[in-house]
């Protein structure tokens, strides 16, 4: 089967770095399937590069491979890793991201590209994107393990750093809005609460169950499709409407129903 590459980063469109690195993996393996999931992720923030990778995670073909390129760290003594799990390869940085996947992801191990000259890739200053990370990925589309790139590192070595102090299921973290204007929250149901409080301007938003629910032009919280509880404005943009923007924390209360937090350990909390 050809393989199938995901690709997330904070590079927008407008420069020449998405397609720097999806040639870099072409030129290698030509008959890889390249999606871009996101290039969108705000610049530095490689924690809000988490909720999309769970996303597509659910509907990957197996053994797809997902590189994840938001690196503040470019050029420092960071570490670059593989991740092997049952069904998926994961290339990235370690920035506090594979640390929090790992509470995710069952079955996860990583490895420290320590040895780039066996994959043909680069430690180089500026662009790890399309010098290491990438003959990285065209080495894993070619059948190369990871074990052969480098050697296997404990995850409690990983760096745990959120950047984002206080998130949790009282205190919600704005990881996106959408081309809708709908600001995206982390927290993630497996079955909805009964109760979702978030007050904007001194008011409670209503809590339903569809867009629908509400009058056109007014706001409203929901569980969306994927399980992540949503601020919308119907017909309209809750961004607009509110000012809520990723990296914000706005104080919830949450009953009821069965989920968890972006940054929360592994086992779903059933709030009662």
């Amino acid at each position: 089967m050809r393989p199938f590459v995901t690709f997330i980063s904070d590079f927008g469109q407008r420069d020449t770095y998405v397609a720097s690195v999806r040639m870099a993996i072409l030129s290698r393996v030509q008959d890889a399937i390249l999606i871009d999931v996101t290039h969108d992720i705000p610049p530095f923030m490689p924690l809000l590069a988490l909720p999309p990778l769970i996303d597509i995670l659910e509907v990957s073909p197996p053994d797809t491979i997902h590189l994840v390129v938001v690196d503040p760290g470019v050029g420092s003594p960071r570490r670059a890793l593989i991740g092997s799990a049952p069904g998926h390869f994961f290339v990235f940085p370690d920035n506090g991201l594979p640390h929090h996947l790992n509470r995710w992801v069952e079955g996860l191990r990583f490895y420290h590209l320590s040895n780039p000259s066996a994959f043909g890739g680069a430690e180089t200053a500026t662009f790890q994107g399309r010098d290491l990370f990438a003959p990285a990925v065209a080495a894993l589309c070619r059948g190369i393990r990871p074990e052969e790139m480098g050697e296997e590192i404990s995850a409690a070595d990983l760096v745990h750093d959120t950047g984002f102090s206080g998130a949790g299921a009282d205190r919600l973290l704005v990881w996106n809005v959408d081309r809708f204007g709908n600001v995206l929250l982390g927290y993630r149901a497996n079955v909805p609460p009964t109760s979702v409080r978030i007050a904007f301007d001194g008011i409670d938003l209503p809590y339903v169950s569809r867009y629908q629910d509400v009058p056109r032009g007014r706001p409203g919280i929901l569980v969306n499709s994927s399980g992540w509880i949503e601020i919308f404005c119907r017909e309209g943009s809750a961004f607009e409407l509110t000012g809520f923007r990723p990296g914000m924390l706005l104080e919830a209360s949450i009953e009821g129903g069965v989920g968890r937090p972006l940054f929360a350990p592994s086992v779903p909390d059933t709030r009662g």
